[in-house]
C-alpha cells in the first residue's frame, strides 16, 4: 500500500472542508452545507462534551444544546464571521461554542423561564457539583476530539490494512501500539504472529506510518493552511504514543 506522495513546498494549500465552508459566498449552497454537515458529524461528540461541562448538564439535554447550537449558530451566518487567520474548526467552535451558550442563557434569564443552561459558581455546591469536577469544557472538548480524530484514523487503518491483504500487519500494529501490555517485545510479537523480529519491526514501521498520515489528512480537513495544520498536528501527537 504505497504512500500518497504529500505536496511540494511550492505547492498552495490545498482546498479543505473548513477551509471552503470560509471561503462560501453562499451559506446555503449544497457544497457549504455539505462540508459543513460533515464537520459537524465528525466532531458531534467533542461538543456535545463542552456544552456538557459549561452549561453542567446531563449528556441528553447536551445532545439537545448541540443540535440547536447547529441550527441557531452555525447555519445563521456565525460561520461567515469566523476568522481565517483563526486556523482551524477546533479554535472556532470553542468561540461559537461560548458565545451561544452564554447568548443561551442571558436570553432564557431574561425570559425568567430557567432552562437547561446555568453556569453555577463554583463556590456554591448543589446537584451539578458533581459534574463540575474535572476537565474544564475546552478541555473536555480537546480531550474528546484527540480520541475521535484517533479512533476515525484507526478504523480506517485496521480498513486498509485488511483490504490490502496485511491484517497480520494491523494485529501486530494492535497488539503493539494498542493492547495493554507494557511488557511486550518485539520477540514476544514475532512469537505470537509466527514472524520473524525483522518482520514485526518492518509491519510496526509501515503501520505506524500510515496511521499518522491518516492523521494528517483527518487533521488537514479542519484548518486552512499549512502553519494551522503544523499547529495542529504538533497539539496532536503531542497527546500521541504512535
Amino acid at each position: 500500500m504505497p504512500m500518497a506522495p504529500g505536496p511540494s513546498p511550492d505547492d498552495p494549500f490545498p482546498s479543505t472542508r473548513w477551509s471552503r465552508v470560509l471561503a462560501a459566498g453562499d451559506p446555503g449552497s449544497p457544497r457549504h452545507r455539505h462540508d459543513l454537515d460533515a464537520l459537524a458529524r465528525d466532531y458531534w461528540q467533542p461538543i456535545c462534551l463542552w456544552l456538557q461541562r459549561f452549561c453542567r448538564s446531563q449528556a441528553e439535554a447536551a445532545a439537545d444544546l448541540a443540535q440547536d447550537f447547529f441550527v441557531t449558530v452555525l447555519d445563521h451566518g456565525t460561520v461567515g464571521k469566523a476568522d481565517p487567520a483563526r486556523g482551524s474548526f477546533r479554535a472556532f467552535l470553542k468561540t461559537a461554542l461560548r458565545n451561544f451558550a452564554i447568548d443561551r442563557q442571558r436570553r432564557e434569564r431574561a425570559q425568567k423561564r430557567g432552562g437547561s443552561i446555568k453556569i453555577h459558581s463554583l463556590d456554591q455546591p448543589d446537584a451539578g457539583e458533581a459534574i463540575a469536577i474535572g476537565p474544564t469544557p475546552d478541555q473536555a472538548l480537546d480531550e474528546a476530539w484527540r480520541e475521535t480524530l484517533l479512533q476515525r484514523a484507526l478504523q480506517v487503518l485496521e480498513q486498509q490494512l485488511r483490504a490490502a491483504d496485511k491484517a497480520v500487519y494491523w494485529a501486530v500494529f494492535a497488539d503493539y501500539f494498542l493492547a495493554a501490555e507494557p511488557d511486550l517485545d518485539y520477540a514476544a510479537l514475532a512469537t505470537r504472529h509466527a514472524i520473524s523480529t525483522t518482520a514485526v519491526s518492518n509491519q510496526l514501521m509501515f503501520a505506524k506510518r500510515r496511521f499518522r498520515a491518516l492523521l494528517h489528512d483527518a487533521v488537514a480537513e479542519t484548518v486552512t493552511d499549512e502553519t494551522a495544520l503544523q499547529s495542529e498536528l504538533a497539539w496532536l501527537f503531542a497527546g500521541v504514543r504512535v
